[in-house]
């Protein structure tokens, strides 16, 4: 990319609190301080290995769902993802998402949501909230990441990742079940939405779901793009998918989490067992994330290209 036409949005909940969009040195607006990610200690089990071969983009998302805090979307993000083929969820109601999302299940059989991405805050790592903005009326919920899995079983989903920041605190013993703010804790705002506990009966060793998160602690980031970065041809077929509701100035954010699952990257590494206590600022280097988005756009310029490729070279009936 020859120059930045997007912004990188930082989940910035360890020491900054709500999201707020960081624009690269030059472009008018501040600079984050970036440190190293840890080295990971398990690689990337391959649950999207058939994304990486679709010859559709409707075919990109089918099988999986993305939750997204609605401070943390863009304007275009709905109609983008289900371009994408998945099952798109925002709202800042806990009790809202899982409800859409057992009844997506319900009334798609022949193709349910699978494994789903958790793209919401992480609240310093002691609940997973889900909110319209950072004051202290806003429509807001919580949810522990033991209450989630419980309301996950029996719902079609088997995987759930979690794009958190410091997502592996969420599992401590003493929150993963109830949620429990830590002392001091400024993300923590008011619960206007409430909280949703696991039951005390609850085996999380038990759970039929898999929690899938960063092996090291993290910051997740989200990346702002706009249509018009994508080719001429997925240009079109978005906005055809869209019913033409996206535009090219239209602008959407996409998280890295998900860029690197669709890329089968090598330096996205997850675990399903385990808990981490401390937080970490480490978050991917500037001119590595540049590489993703621009491997992002390119993967779906070519799913769009072999699309197009099709659908010419298919026999048409006189």
């Amino acid at each position: 990319m020859t120059t930045f036409t997007r912004t990188i949005g930082v989940l910035l909940l360890v020491f900054c609190g709500n999201f707020q969009p960081v624009r690269p040195a030059g472009a008018g607006g501040a600079v984050a301080v970036r440190r190293h990610a840890s080295a990971a200690t398990r690689a990337n089990a391959n649950l999207w290995v058939r994304s990486a071969h679709s010859t559709e983009l409707c075919d990109i998302g089918r099988g999986k769902g993305i939750v997204f805090s609605p401070d943390l979307s863009e304007p275009g993000n709905r109609e983008f993802f289900r371009a994408l083929g998945f099952a798109y969820f925002e709202d800042p109601d806990w009790r809202n998402v899982l409800s859409q999302l057992k009844s997506y299940n319900q009334s798609h059989p022949s193709n349910p949501v699978e494994v789903l991405l958790i793209q919401s805050h992480g609240t310093n790592g002691d609940a997973l909230k889900l909110q319209n903005g950072s004051q202290a009326d806003a429509a807001r919920s919580y949810i522990s990441a033991g209450a989630l899995l419980e309301n996950l079983e029996d719902s079609g989903v088997h995987t759930c990742l979690l794009a958190a920041c410091n997502a592996g605190r969420l599992f401590r013993p003493e929150n993963v079940k109830a949620v429990k703010p830590g002392e001091g804790n400024k993300l923590f705002e008011p619960a206007t939405l409430g909280i949703i506990n696991a039951s005390s009966a609850f085996d999380l060793s038990q759970s039929g779901v898999t929690a899938e998160r960063r092996a090291e602690s993290h910051l997740e980031l989200i990346n702002e793009c706009h249509v018009s970065e994508f080719s001429p041809v997925a240009r079109a077929a978005l906005v055809e998918g869209s019913n033409a509701r996206l535009k090219a100035a239209t602008r959407i954010a996409v998280p890295e989490m998900l860029i690197q699952l669709l890329l089968h990257d090598e330096r996205l590494h997850l675990v399903s067992e385990g808990f981490e206590v401390e937080r970490s600022s480490a978050e991917t280097d500037d001119s590595y994330r540049e590489r993703l988005i621009s491997r992002f756009l390119n993967f779906v310029n070519a799913v769009a290209a072999r699309e197009r490729q099709a659908s010419e070279s298919s026999p048409r009936a006189d």
